[in-house]
């Protein structure tokens, strides 16, 4: 080959070949980069998957229980209780009986009642005690005048307690808390096993069709049952 046409053409192969070797490389560490994205997501989707199995089936009972509370939900059970005379409780500059840690003792011991969770009002010599908690209620009237006390204490039963728990009704901080971090979870869990669909493009295809079908089947139920 003359060596003027060789000098020609030799720069535009070895840019080409310089072009396709970039190219590849870049295609080389993407998929690394993406069958670390993949096997990290699988990782977390495994360990995240076990550690909400159980909040999973409790709100999947709950769900049901909820939808049917006719079903599953029983009388209350109401227990009636007196006192026929105080202890020597503290007073207030009213001389009304005082929130003190001895009317706390004495609603815990004669009505296992947390003061922590109960709200207390005044209504002259009355002291009238409101206890929440799931699945259970009580109200005390303490009769300052008459020295005894009443309480009535109506227990819904272990479905109804499940069902307070999944609405977070009459619950504590940690227990919000901890609904709150598995929500959380939760979206984490499906955010990772949606990367898990993306290399398999007929995987996720199919997914996606059938999510959209039934968002379009949720939807028209919804429209049919609601008022």
């Amino acid at each position: 080959m003359d060596q003027k046409i060789f000098n020609h053409y030799t720069p535009k192969y070895i840019y080409l070949y310089t072009d396709h070797l970039k190219l590849a490389r870049s295609r080389i560490k993407t998929m690394l980069i993406n069958r670390t994205l993949v096997s990290w997501s699988r990782t977390i989707h495994i360990y995240l998957s076990i550690a909400l199995f159980v909040i999973l089936v409790f709100f999947s009972i709950t769900g049901i229980t909820l939808n049917h509370v006719d079903v599953f939900i029983a009388e209350p059970e109401i227990t009636e209780i007196i006192v026929d005379s105080l202890p020597d409780l503290p007073l207030d500059s009213e001389g009304l009986i005082a929130d003190s840690p001895e009317l706390e003792s004495f609603l815990l011991k004669e009505f296992g009642v947390d003061r922590a969770k109960a709200s207390i009002t005044h209504d002259a010599k009355l002291v009238l005690v409101d206890y929440r908690s799931p699945g259970a209620t009580a109200f005390i009237e303490i009769d300052q005048d008459e020295q005894k006390a009443v309480g009535e204490k109506s227990d819904y039963g272990f479905i109804a307690m499940l069902n307070d728990l999944h609405k977070a009704r009459e619950t504590d901080v940690i227990w919000k808390w901890l609904l709150d971090i598995s929500s959380i979870l939760l979206i984490f869990f499906s955010i990772v096993g949606f990367v898990l669909l993306l290399p398999n493009n007929y995987r996720l295809k199919r997914v996606a069709a059938y999510t959209a079908i039934a968002a379009i089947l949720i939807s028209f139920g919804y429209w049919l049952g609601a008022p």
